[in-house]
């Protein structure tokens, strides 16, 4: 992806190759801006804001090889769902990572990213506003800065973009999958393997429109996984993501047969527990009590920073909760 910039106007630009022939440009796109949803780049296409080798194209518009695909900054800031502008509200934040374009906070479990059905304010974005002045305009008019997610009740390191062209620069890493990002789970039960990959296909469940599951016909997923340490009927494991789905971690666990602990929609609750043999409840019982949440941290992310092009890894510690079920599991913090 090139970006290109005009006095009033920045465009974001990709170039499709041999694996993209045959999708649809709706299609294409929401692989490559995955902070936009399918019928918000339906709208921007449908509205003329994008191009497709300087042409303006259709949502059926079929891709080929060396395509060159353009949206307008406006496009990204006008086509997500139409919100309000988030105010500035004044929440404590764990700032991790700060500089004129990026700026990285251990979130913690409990704070939604940015407003959305439900959640209208105190927001990490609504804290971010109060805090930094001013954020890049994001992929739409409620998620200023905002170029990756993690879930309300998931704890760790997130980044967020100052300026327009920081958010272009972050989320070309992204789509080229050149962001590395480390989670930390606990889990109910044995890893088949010590470590492994998860590549599942994930989509929304039609049952549960909240929920997402694993569908051949969905969205590309992998998760790499190493187990740190078993102790009677828990794991505590390291993962990579190399896709951002939703819920992907989450999903991906429960399906392999070792769901996060506290997830009560994937299957890892206190009943989950029951699943593991008599004599390891209790322990497990024990780790179970340390969270009122499902047990996932972002532990860090890396990459190299597009302006300096120096490498830069961010680490967000553990909060208390993680803290006391690691000792139980007599595993080192610093791992």
């Amino acid at each position: 992806m090139a970006i290109q910039e005009t006095k009033n106007i920045q465009e974001v630009c990709f170039w499709a190759d041999c694996q993209d022939c045959g999708k649809r440009l709706d299609v294409y796109l929401a692989q490559k801006i995955e902070t936009m949803t399918r019928s918000a780049i339906q709208k921007s296409i449908s509205g003329g804001q994008v191009l497709v080798n300087g042409r303006v194209a259709s949502k059926n518009t079929r891709m080929s090889a060396n395509d060159k695909v353009t949206m307008g900054n406006s496009g990204i800031r006008g086509g997500g769902e139409h919100g309000n502008a988030p105010e500035p509200q004044e929440i404590d934040l764990d700032v991790l990572y700060e500089d004129d374009y990026f700026v990285a906070v251990n979130k913690p479990a409990g704070l939604v990213v940015h407003p959305g059905n439900g959640n209208q304010d105190k927001t990490l974005v609504n804290a971010l506003l109060f805090r930094m002045g001013a954020l890049s305009s994001g992929s739409a008019r409620e998620r200023p800065g905002i170029v990756h997610r993690l879930d309300k009740d998931t704890s760790g390191v997130i980044i967020a973009a100052k300026t327009d062209q920081a958010h272009s620069r972050l989320a070309e890493l992204f789509s080229a999958r050149k962001i590395t990002k480390i989670y930390t789970a606990f889990c109910i039960g044995l890893l088949p393997p010590s470590g492994g990959v998860i590549d599942f296909a994930l989509a929304r469940s039609r049952k549960n429109p909240v929920k997402r599951c694993v569908n051949a016909s969905g969205k590309h997923a992998v998760t790499e996984y190493q187990l740190l340490r078993y102790h009677r009927g828990v794991s505590v494991i390291k993962l990579n993501i190399l896709t951002g789905r939703t819920h992907q971690i989450r999903v991906h666990c429960s399906y392999s047969g070792f769901p996060v602990i506290g997830d009560d929609l994937y299957g890892a609750d206190r009943d989950g527990v029951l699943k593991i043999p008599p004599m390891e409840r209790p322990f497990a019982h024990s780790v179970l009590k340390c969270f009122s949440r499902q047990a996932l941290h972002a532990l860090s992310i890396g990459f190299i920073h597009p302006f300096s092009n120096q490498p830069l890894t961010i680490r967000a510690p553990f909060a208390g909760d993680f803290l006391r079920a690691l000792e139980l599991m007599q595993v080192d913090p610093a791992l």
